[in-house]
């Protein structure tokens, strides 16, 4: 096997934010292989109308389904990924940080009311990193 590159992959794989590129759903590509077996589905059941006719618009629900089956894979923020308009991106890359734990207000308020970071617990990731360091931090996500 390869010889992991650890600072090749906090450059690339480990968001400024802190989450892991490599253990998220738009990154691995589940998002759009769920939406199209539910499409799927979706189609089978003519929509599924005739359960749902008061409660769901289904036409939507299929566009979606559809245009999300679509949806490239992410590449990661370093890589020109993820929400163009990024605040947490923006600051990091004006300050040239890697990750907001190098900036001496983190964490602030910009990372601690970002929903991404709730949802994957990217102020503990960044805090993980720096008592345990960016190898074994790594080691432990690609083992999850």
């Amino acid at each position: 096997m390869k010889k992991m590159r650890y600072e090749e992959e906090k450059k690339i794989y480990v968001s400024f934010c802190g989450s892991y590129c490599r253990t998220c759903d738009w990154f691995t590509g589940k998002i759009g292989k769920t939406a199209k077996e539910m499409l799927k589905i979706v189609e089978e059941q003519n929509g599924f109308e005739y359960l749902f006719k008061d409660k769901i618009d289904s036409k939507n629900l299929t566009r979606a389904l559809g245009f999300l089956s679509k949806t490239s894979i992410c590449s990661g923020c370093k890589a020109g990924g993820g929400a163009p308009d990024c605040q947490i991106r923006k600051c990091c890359l004006e300050k040239g940080f890697d990750n907001c734990d190098e900036c001496k207000k983190f964490p602030c308020q910009t990372l601690r009311e970002n929903p991404g970071v709730i949802k994957f617990h990217t102020i503990e990731n960044l805090q993980e990193i720096k008592r345990i360091g960016i190898e074994k931090w790594i080691n432990q996500q690609m083992n999850l």
